[in-house]
């Protein structure tokens, strides 16, 4: 309870302009401040103020002089935030914040939350796209190290009340530190029917090796990798926006694996959940290297990484998850998967 309240006000209480200049030093795409530059050439850093009308006075200049919303909105910002969770309350850890970086992405598939669709239809749980794929990823990392701590995903856009069209949501978290793990899902949720989630290997691992996974996918994974899914998972391939969402999936167990082998998905779409599967006993690997690994060798698998950039890169691309990604709940399971598809997959897709 205590790392998650102090957490929570080191970033959104005073202190945040000073710790996130800091981070912002370190890693410039953390998102913790935000520029405005107007036509007239005026130029404003959207941060958040000492008091809450020095907050109102900076929002009313970029919403144009609309006082109440920026009322409404700093009164939101500035307001203590009381977090409680049974899991939390049971476990006193203390984790140094000097080690610690920090990820955001305040909103994760944006054209999803732009379009605002709130009728589509799921596909056993899964939404392809939707208000539903839309999510708010905070992960925490050690920056000595790389490997993600904390992670914080929150899902807005959960369900819709028919009547009064207000929306329900739902937050999820975990917490991997010097061999503390919990994380808010105990045991993990599924919703899918007993039969079929044991026929894929979630409730029963000896059935892994005899039937198909389930595994969720970009719409634009390319055409080798679907070719090869097709084999090992047969028709249960769901597609989805949002990587955050996508991730989320295999959280929920409504899907065994998230694959993607482009190099467009970042280090803030990608920490907050890899710190909550590895809390959960999962991860998130680097899909090129696990092509390219001799499983013989008994070498670890090839988990993503949080402090450093890719070497001769600048920009957003220093950040990107340059080889894809796998995001699993079971170590056992992805190895399974890998070699299956392995099996279908031509050399050629293993350079991504």
């Amino acid at each position: 309870m205590y790392w998650y309240r102090k957490l929570s006000k080191r970033i959104w209480r005073t202190s945040f302009q000073a710790w996130g200049k800091k981070f912002l030093e370190k890693n410039p795409m953390n998102l913790l401040m935000i520029w405005f530059v107007f036509t007239l050439g005026e130029k404003i850093i959207m941060r958040l103020g000492p008091t809450e009308e020095e907050t109102v006075a900076l929002l009313s200049k970029v919403l144009n002089g609309n006082k109440l919303a920026s009322e409404a909105l700093a009164k939101v910002v500035h307001q203590d935030v009381f977090f409680s969770d049974p899991a939390l309350d049971s476990v006193e850890i203390n984790i140094p914040q000097d080690i610690l970086g920090i990820w955001v992405d305040p909103i994760d598939s944006t054209y999803q939350y732009i379009k605002g669709s709130a009728d589509i239809t799921p596909n056993q749980g899964i939404f392809p796209s939707g208000l539903q794929c839309v999510t708010v990823l905070i992960g925490v990392y050690d920056i000595q190290t790389g490997v993600p701590l904390m992670g914080v995903i929150n899902q807005p856009f959960v369900s819709q009340d028919l009547h009064t069209r207000r929306w329900r949501g739902q937050c999820y978290w975990g917490l991997s530190y010097l061999g503390t793990n919990i994380h808010s899902l105990l045991p993990p949720v599924s919703t899918r029917s007993n039969s079929e989630t044991q026929s894929q290997g979630t409730q029963n691992p000896s059935s892994e090796v005899s039937c198909p996974f389930s595994v969720v996918i970009s719409t634009s994974e390319k055409e080798t990798i679907k070719g090869a899914l097709s084999h090992v998972c047969g028709e249960r391939i769901f597609r989805a926006a949002g990587a955050g969402y996508k991730s989320l999936c295999v959280i929920l167990g409504l899907a065994d694996i998230y694959i993607f082998s482009e190099d467009t998905t970042f280090k803030w779409d990608s920490c907050a959940a890899h710190a909550i599967l590895r809390a959960m006993g999962g991860g998130m690997v680097d899909l090129k290297e696990c092509l390219e690994r001799n499983p013989d060798t008994g070498l670890d698998l090839p988990q993503l990484v949080y402090h450093v950039g890719n070497e001769g890169t600048a920009g957003v691309d220093q950040w990107a998850n340059k080889g894809g990604l796998i995001a699993y709940r079971s170590e056992k399971q992805l190895e399974t998967f890998l070699s299956r598809l392995l099996q279908h997959l031509a050399p050629v897709a293993t350079h991504t």
